[in-house]
């Protein structure tokens, strides 16, 4: 019976003690709060047309929350590409004869996306590991929309000597591509939103490529978001089939004279489907 109180006793007395916060504290991830803020569900409603020889593809965003937050009732993008009947009649074979007429077809869908303003960018110069995590695509008034995953960062170098190394396994600049782009802080040198520099291994990219954007940001280091791609008529665009492939096959150009770190960076920004393990790559010289 004594073991019994003095067990009750010394319960009661560690019950009413308070611990200190840290002990089940979370670790909150500051992208992840403002990516809230700029989430966005959205109605995509996406038109194809056929007008003299060329198949036009229209996606447009609207909705309710587009409203509100951006104050914004529509967003547009448009791709044009040359096409014969033939072709049109292999990837439309029941819309064929609609779209020959010059009438448009439409598909709609719901999503839900990040999206921001050119003057609201997530600060990621203020947040451990001082990198920035996402590229961004610009689809009009203002706003930037969340794209690819960053996955490479190369220190103590430069972006020729970056592209160069490439260049000699056969890549190429100056190809067909979306622009996107990483902001770059003003106020530490940098230059505000910047387009990626294009190389691939593909100038058109059909029926697939390798294909990575690079940057370098104000800290002098390079970042890169590199993906493994293929053509989808349907779409007329790339569609990204994998990401860590494509970190990997770069990063192994360079493991006979540089120092490679797989895995180093922890950005978080982990992705299901194409699969990114959310971590990048380290390269550096010397």
């Amino acid at each position: 019976m004594r073991k019994v109180i003095g067990f009750i006793a010394v319960v009661l007395f560690f019950g009413g003690l308070t611990f200190p916060n840290f002990v089940c504290a979370k670790n909150e991830d500051p992208f992840e709060e403002w990516a809230n803020e700029h989430s966005v569900r959205v109605l995509v409603i996406e038109r194809f047309s056929y007008h003299n020889g060329h198949l036009l593809h229209e996606v447009v965003y609207t909705g309710n929350e587009l409203r509100t937050k951006f104050n914004v009732d529509k967003l547009s993008k448009e791709k044009k590409i040359a096409m014969s009947i033939y072709t049109l009649k292999l990837l439309f074979p029941n819309e064929v004869y609609t779209l020959a007429k010059g009438r448009s077809i439409e598909k709609s869908h719901y999503k839900t996306t990040i999206l921001t303003t050119s003057y609201e960018p997530y600060p990621w110069w203020e947040n451990e590991p001082y990198l920035p995590r996402w590229t961004w695509e610009y689809i009009g008034k203002g706003i930037y929309e969340k794209a690819d995953p960053v996955d490479l960062v190369w220190e103590n170098t430069r972006k020729y000597r970056v592209k160069r190394v490439l260049r000699n396994v056969g890549w190429l600049d100056y190809v067909l591509s979306t622009p996107q782009y990483i902001y770059d802080p003003p106020e530490y040198g940098g230059r505000g939103w910047e387009k990626g520099d294009d190389i691939a291994t593909s100038f058109i990219g059909i029926p697939s490529r390798y294909h990575m954007r690079l940057w370098v940001i104000y800290n002098k280091k390079i970042v890169g978001a590199a993906h493994y791609e293929e053509w989808n008529w349907l779409v007329f665009t790339h569609v990204i089939d994998s990401y860590e492939i494509a970190e990997d096959k770069v990063a192994s150009y360079y493991t006979n004279s540089w120092n490679v770190n797989f895995d180093f960076y922890e950005l978080d920004n982990y992705i299901q489907i194409p699969f990114n393990d959310g971590s990048a790559t380290k390269i550096s010289k010397g």
